[in-house]
């Protein structure tokens, strides 16, 4: 085997003579350091594969430079040192030393000490660089299947679409809304994002809902009114029990966005914070796209008629933090939309099926 390019750092020169005649007798390349900075010049403007390294340096313990170089790529440690205390060896290997030799040490011993370094710090290399390539599989992966689910998504709301004329944009828009009300309320960013995801399969039970009362122009009777309710338990029916962190959002938020603040909502008429954030949070961008949209059943409102709706309803439908929250999205980010001439109808009458 091939000798390696070595630096030596220790100032007493007894010690540098013999550790350089028996490195050279070795077949290896040794340049000498008295101290720490002269070791750091000379690992400045060389490679080295190895580092030999007493602990008592003149300018300060080796076992600061053994730290610094922990860092180093390919370069293997080995504390050269007379102190023997098990005590110091440890310290030594754990901050990153390949070895840990005292002096006086036999040629044969030193150069064993030097091979076993070296080969640990190939084998240490190694398993860095296969996690490092696990990690960028396992990363290439999470976002393979990101994007699996944003397709998925988007094919509903086609299917969606279909069925019910106006989902596909709403969706959209209430996944839109929602991201921003979670980061208004101080929600890190993964949870928003998380929680935009979810947001499009609010509404996925209605793909079992008949047309005729999705697009009814007019109010439903009783009984169209149980049947509309029931998408909230078959949007959970479909999403639930996958084991996927992203659509058993999905399933809490279908089964739990037509909840009510003060519990009249439905299907478990949930109150306060019995109701998951998710469901509250996607509630408010649903309701209030909702009302500022076109439906079969009656004309979009205004944006002034839905923001009034929404104070009236603060801790009544509506978690009142989560009013406060979209109302200031609203004032930061503008009106996205035209604002219709229909002026507002009674509390709760159609806001929403």
């Amino acid at each position: 085997m091939s000798g390696h390019r070595i630096l030596f750092v220790d100032d007493d020169p007894a010690v540098q003579a013999l550790v350089g005649r028996v490195l050279g007798d070795g077949g290896h390349e040794c340049t000498l350091a008295e101290n720490a900075e002269e070791a750091r010049r000379l690992l400045h403007v060389n490679e080295y594969e190895l580092v030999l390294c007493d602990i008592g340096l003149p300018d300060e313990s080796g076992l600061a430079l053994l730290a610094e170089l922990s860092h180093r790529p390919s370069v293997a440690t080995v504390i050269v040192t007379s102190r023997n205390d098990p005590e110091t060896a440890d310290l030594a290997l754990e901050l990153g030393a390949h070895g840990y030799v005292t002096t006086p040490v036999a040629p044969n011993e030193l150069l064993i000490a030097i091979a076993s370094a070296a080969r640990r710090k190939r084998r240490d290399d190694a398993r860095s660089a296969h996690l490092e390539r696990a990690y960028t599989r396992l990363a290439g992966s999470e976002a393979e299947l990101r994007r699996a689910y944003a397709e998925t998504v988007t094919r509903l709301g086609r299917a969606m679409e279909y069925h019910d004329l106006e989902t596909g944009e709403h969706v959209e828009r209430v996944a839109a809304s929602a991201r921003a009300i979670a980061a208004a309320i101080g929600l890190d960013d993964e949870i928003a994002e998380r929680l935009r995801l979810a947001a499009p399969l609010h509404d996925i039970g209605k793909i079992a809902i008949p047309e005729a009362i999705l697009r009814k122009p007019g109010p439903l009777s009783p009984t169209e009114r149980r049947e509309m309710e029931r998408h909230t338990e078959v949007g959970r029916a479909l999403l639930a029990g996958s084991g996927n962190e992203l659509l058993e959002l999905a399933a809490t938020v279908a089964w739990t966005h037509h909840e009510a603040w003060d519990g009249s909502g439905y299907p478990r008429r949930l109150a306060g914070d019995e109701i998951p954030l998710a469901g509250r949070i996607v509630a408010v961008s649903d309701v209030f796209d909702a009302l500022t949209s076109d439906r079969p059943y009656r004309r979009a409102w205004s944006t002034e008629d839905a923001v009034a709706f929404f104070e009236m309803q603060r801790g009544c439908m509506f978690d009142p933090e989560l009013v406060d929250a979209l109302l200031r999205v609203r004032e930061a980010g503008g009106d996205a939309r035209a604002s219709g001439q229909m002026r507002m109808a009674p509390a709760g009458a159609g806001a929403t099926q």
